[in-house]
């Protein structure tokens, strides 16, 4: 049954009806009263608002923009170092290429100074952390660039080159070097000349330590003396990298090696800590048939005839090389040039699942290698004891559904005649000599036992880094290992304990980026190419492959940088292609030392506030503000210039330069 009060304008004759009117009034009395007495169904403004859409965010705000303000450098002693790295990853302030790198190197900020025409402070910035970047520069596997979110719209930067380029404009502005004070009472023997070992000597130097450095062979610089080919790694650019390091400072005695010519426990009574960074030194063969004929060769044994002779003995001969990783291309590059009628590399993966780096592999193809990809070695063939040609078996996968190294064979078998049989499937160190007559003890395989968090073996006072406790790497990653053990060795040496209060280096992770397509992209807007010398012409000597970029280019290339998580607008104009209204308008001019973005005008009478420009800002500048009320009128100041965008964006009142509340800023920024 309905009792809703009945309402009516047909009312009946005479009293009845007098009646009926005032019931109709008093029922419309009854209910405004009955509202004036609930809740208030309107709102009280400005005190109470309606709330806005999530999609409703505010006017737009830049929190720094080129030119106006300064881009953050990271910089640090080792020590201080991953805190620095944690700390901004946590923030999110951390730009991809810094923390892909192993050893964390600020590229974002070599960037800006390369940008600038300031090469000699990108280099000093950049050797903190990779301690030679005219030798990384060339040799890199650059995983910073995986990680440069221009993937996303082009092209990476090219960070590596840019090493490169900074190194050789720093030699030709060098200041004067002098070696660094000694302010420490402590001294570190280190043992071995690679990578790991240098970078953990400049860490130590820069602490106040006296370092002295121990290299058995006539010069120094370890694997990347005897195993990086010269075509990739000029001689003169590692060894120039490393004087410069001796005249910071550094005490180098090469042709001394430590357990032959003078015993470990002499340097760890002559020395407060000792630091073993001697990497790998002999090639791993298989167990398979054949292995001990006359032609048989390890890959490093290989490589250090072919760089420090320039012949390997395979002038004329056919070579097959077993292994699909960076040194067994190192190796059949190397065999091309030091004389092979013919060079085979065999590997069990599929051509796409190389474990070599793309490009390396194409340079050698480019270059008449000739890759036989999916075949794996089943026998040596000889004859008379000498290598006659290689037996191979198909390979159907390498790995099981686990992803554990597991191959499987196929029935079909091909047959390669060569004269050089080249294995390059590992490597392993040699310690023996080393650690004789001393506590170190190896273990059953001939390992250190190395604690590898913090780079200490069973022995106090000794440590370890590099490839010796990593297995094989790359050269960057060897690095990152030296900076970790000279931070236990300064915590050793001034009696800190080893693990309280250390920050790890952080593993950050990113997003991975398919290949972007870049038809349609400006060529301004593109990777400046390496050149690189002609294949038939490079492949017959040492001579470099890459050729270096120019000067201009070197800049053009740096100017591409995103300055990513800076909070400083550069520019970069991806918020103005994004914007479905073409609300905003960006320019910067790139002149070294007055690089700045000369206006960003918005216009708020285009604006739909989808929020698709602040999702695509690289440096995460372009913030909305929350300032949803707009308290002018006039068209023209609906547009946002430069300035306006750098208001305070506190408050919610977006005032547009009107002057009319005080309290705001309007103004100039």
């Amino acid at each position: 049954m309905d009792v809703r009060p009945q309402v009516s304008n047909e009312y009946s004759e005479g009293i009845a009806g007098v009646v009926e009117r005032w019931k109709s009034l008093a029922t419309g009395l009854s209910i405004t009263l009955g509202r004036a007495m609930g809740p208030h169904k309107t709102l009280s403004y400005p005190a109470e608002k309606l709330p806005m859409t999530a999609r409703w965010r505010g006017s737009l705000h830049l929190n720094g923009i080129l030119g106006h303000d300064e881009i953050e450098v990271v910089r640090s002693q080792a020590p201080e170092y991953n805190g620095i790295i944690a700390g901004l990853y946590a923030e999110e302030r951390l730009a991809p290429c810094v923390g892909n790198c192993p050893a964390n190197v600020d590229a974002r900020g070599q960037n800006y100074y390369m940008a600038d025409d300031r090469p000699v402070e990108a280099y000093e910035l950049v050797r903190e952390r990779n301690i030679m970047p005219g030798v990384l520069g060339r040799i890199c596997h650059h995983p910073c660039e995986n990680a440069c979110r221009r993937n996303y719209y082009d092209e990476p930067l090219a960070i590596r080159p840019l090493h490169r380029m900074a190194y050789e404009a720093y030699q030709e502005n060098k200041p004067a070097l002098s070696p660094m004070p000694v302010t420490q009472d402590k001294s570190v023997a280190i043992i071995g000349s690679g990578p790991s070992g240098l970078a953990a000597a400049f860490d130590l130097m820069r602490l106040g330590y006296k370092v002295t450095m121990y290299e058995k062979e006539a010069k120094p610089g370890g694997a990347l003396y005897s195993g990086v080919p010269s075509y990739r790694l000029p001689r003169e650019v590692l060894h120039g990298e490393i004087d410069d390091l001796v005249a910071l400072g550094l005490e180098l005695h090469c042709g001394v090696e430590i357990g032959v010519d003078v015993p470990i426990d002499h340097l760890m009574g002559e020395f407060d800590a000792v630091l073993i960074a001697v990497g790998l030194q002999v090639s791993r063969l298989l167990p398979i048939p054949g292995t001990d004929a006359d032609g048989v060769r390890g890959a490093l044994e290989f490589l250090r005839e072919s760089n420090w002779k320039g012949d390997a003995g395979v002038k004329g001969l056919r070579v097959m090389v077993i292994g699909g990783g960076n040194v067994a291309v190192d190796v059949a590059r190397c065999a091309l040039r030091v004389g092979a009628s013919e060079v085979r590399l065999a590997c069990l993966e599929a051509s796409e699942e190389m474990p070599c780096h793309p490009w390396e592999i194409e340079e050698a193809l480019d270059e008449g290698v000739i890759a036989m990809c999916g075949q794996g070695p089943e026998k040596v063939l000889e004859q008379d004891g000498k290598v006659v040609g290689m037996q191979l078996r198909e390979c159907l996968s390498v790995f099981d559904e686990s992803g554990r190294f597991s191959p499987k064979f196929g029935d079909e078998y091909t047959t390669v005649d060569c004269d050089v049989v080249v294995f390059s499937i590992g490597q392993a160190p040699l310690l023996a000599d080393l650690v004789g007559g001393s506590d170190l003890m190896l273990t059953d395989r001939g390992l250190l036992p190395v604690d590898g968090e913090v780079m200490t073996t069973d022995v106090p006072g000794v440590f370890a880094s590099g490839e010796v406790v990593t297995g094989p790497g790359s050269a960057i990653a060897s690095i990152a290992s030296g900076h970790e053990a000279a931070i236990s060795i300064d915590r050793y040496l001034q009696g800190h304990d080893l693990f309280e209060g250390r920050v790890a280096r952080p593993v950050p992770v990113y997003d991975r980026y398919q290949v972007a397509t870049v038809e349609g992209v400006e060529e301004s807007r593109r990777r400046v190419p390496m050149p690189m010398a002609r294949p038939e012409e490079r492949a017959t000597d040492f001579r470099q492959v890459e050729l270096g970029m120019t000067h201009l280019e070197a800049l053009n290339e740096a100017a591409r940088c995103l300055r990513c998580q800076t909070g400083v607008c550069v520019g970069c104009t991806f918020c103005a292609r994004t914007c479905p209204d073409y609300a905003i308008s960006v320019d910067r001019i790139d002149d070294p030392g007055e690089r700045k973005v000369t206006h960003y005008d918005l216009d708020l009478t285009k604006c739909c506030f989808c929020g698709l420009c602040a999702e695509q800002c690289p440096t995460d500048a372009l913030r909305h503000t929350g300032q949803y009320e707009l308290s002018f009128y006039q068209r023209d100041l609906m547009i946002f210039d430069r300035d306006e965008m750098l208001r305070d964006p506190a408050g919610t009142r977006s005032t547009g330069r009107d002057g009319i509340h005080p309290g705001d800023s309007g103004g100039e920024a």
